[in-house]
């Protein structure tokens, strides 16, 4: 069980209204919404060929598809552009259209040696040769294009953040003098003691070290909404603490969010079973389990 006496509380069931009247409704920091980094590289690293597509937008309706023609021609590498403009990131450097009018499956290849024709066939019946008539700047388009790409990938950068807010926080409350935290430590994690061997590689969000000696494994979790991962994950844990227990050291499990409020018995089960668990909110408490 939870050992909530040396975290300060009197009985199980102070600790257990506090760790659930305290959990963060969100954890959306102002990198949540856009990795502006990888947006800018995304478009960057596309200057000529965006460069060379801004012509498009100085030319007349009709002579469009004949400069594209020759810009395909003279500098074929803008073929690898042109998926980017209907916001489709290419793996294999093709896209299989269903042909409605002969029902078939059509196979267009945008790569250097492609067929220009068929190239500016797909920009016509996808509306891109339009889109030049309705932008003035390419690059900034396809700047749009990929924040719009980015928000995808919000549901991973969310633990992401989550896990930098708890690393940031715990440095806060513990002196680097003496313990070392080190972050996703790739040279000891317990995952091959849990699953016997197949969590090879995977490292902790934290391992804290005093004397060489690792004393603290920590692992940092946000939901927002229910399902099976974080009750499975509730469960991984007790496996966890346990291994943490046999090999001397103490594991400490931080997680939050308004999902744990409609899933409250697999995480009380948990605090059965694990001897730390804190939410962000008491992360102060670090200093508690350390001794410090």
């Amino acid at each position: 069980m939870v050992k909530f006496k040396e975290l300060g509380f009197k009985n199980f069931e102070e600790y257990n209204s506090y760790f659930f009247n305290t959990l963060l409704s969100s954890n959306k920091t102002y990198d949540y919404f856009v990795d502006w980094t990888k947006v800018k590289e995304a478009v960057n690293q596309y200057l000529n060929e965006l460069s060379l597509l801004n012509s498009l937008t100085k030319v007349e309706p009709k002579d469009r598809k004949k400069h594209l023609q020759d810009l395909l021609l003279k500098y074929p590498q803008v073929v690898e552009v042109i998926p980017l403009l209907i916001a489709e990131r290419l793996k294999n450097g093709k896209i299989d259209i269903f042909d409605p009018n002969i029902e078939e499956l059509i196979t267009f290849e945008f790569k250097h040696s492609s067929n220009v024709s068929q190239i500016i066939n797909f920009c016509y019946k996808t509306g891109i040769l339009d889109l030049f008539q309705e932008v003035k700047d390419i690059h900034d388009y396809l700047l749009g294009v990929e924040v719009g790409l980015d928000t995808n990938a919000r549901k991973n950068r969310s633990g992401d953040i989550f896990e930098k807010m708890c690393q940031q926080k715990i440095k806060k409350f513990i002196s680097t003098a003496n313990y070392l935290i080190i972050e996703n430590d790739s040279n000891f994690s317990l995952y091959p003691i849990v699953s016997k061997g197949r969590g090879k590689g995977k490292t902790h969000d934290v391992v804290i070290y005093k004397e060489k000696s690792p004393i603290l494994v920590i692992e940092c979790n946000f939901y927002n909404v229910t399902g099976s991962k974080p009750i499975s994950i509730a469960e991984s844990y007790i496996e966890m603490n346990r291994a943490a227990q046999e090999n001397g050291i103490d594991f400490l499990w931080v997680t939050d969010g308004p999902a744990w409020h409609q899933m409250k018995e697999p995480l009380l089960r948990s605090m059965k079973e694990i001897d730390w668990i804190l939410n962000f909110k008491m992360l102060d408490l670090v200093a508690k389990i350390l001794k410090i």
